[in-house]
C-alpha cells in the first residue's frame, strides 16, 4: 500500500496492534490531528504529546509493571525504540526487516541499539 502525499507515512505492525490503534483513533475522535495526544478530564486534546510527557508515562508503566526503581532511572521515551528493535532481532527478524520496521537508514545506527540485545545466533 502506497501512501497519498497528504496522509503521514505508513507503519508495518501486527494486527493486534493496527485493531489497538484503530480503537484508539475511533475513541480519539477525527478532531485531533495527532495521533497520539494528550488526555484531559476523559477528552482528548488536540496537542501532540510532551517529550516530557512521554518519559512519564514509560516510567509510571514501569512501575506499575513492578519493575525496580533503579531499573525505571535508566529509562526514556527512546527505550521503547531500543526495546521493539531487539525483540524484533530475537524473534528472527532481519536486519532489513528491522530496519524497515523502525525507518533506519543506516545499519551503523541500527546496531547501537541491537548491541545489548540478548540474541544467541548459536541457538
Amino acid at each position: 500500500m502506497v501512501a497519498q502525499p497528504d496522509q503521514a507515512p505508513l507503519a508495518f505492525t501486527s494486527r493486534k496492534t493496527a485493531r489497538l490503534v484503530r480503537d484508539w483513533l475511533d475513541w480519539r475522535g477525527p478532531h485531533i490531528t495527532y495521533l497520539f495526544c494528550p488526555i484531559y478530564q476523559g477528552k482528548a486534546l488536540q496537542r501532540s504529546l510532551s517529550t516530557t510527557s512521554v518519559k512519564s508515562l514509560i516510567k509510571s508503566s514501569a512501575k506499575s509493571a513492578g519493575l525496580d526503581p533503579d531499573e525505571i532511572d535508566g529509562f526514556s521515551g527512546h527505550s521503547l525504540r531500543v526495546g521493539a528493535a531487539q525483540d524484533l532481532l530475537c524473534a528472527g527478524f532481519d536486519t532489513a526487516a528491522i530496519m524497515r520496521a523502525g525507518g533506519w537508514k543506516s545499519v551503523n545506527i541500527l546496531s547501537r541499539y541491537l548491541a545489548y540485545a540478548e540474541h544467541n545466533v548459536w541457538r
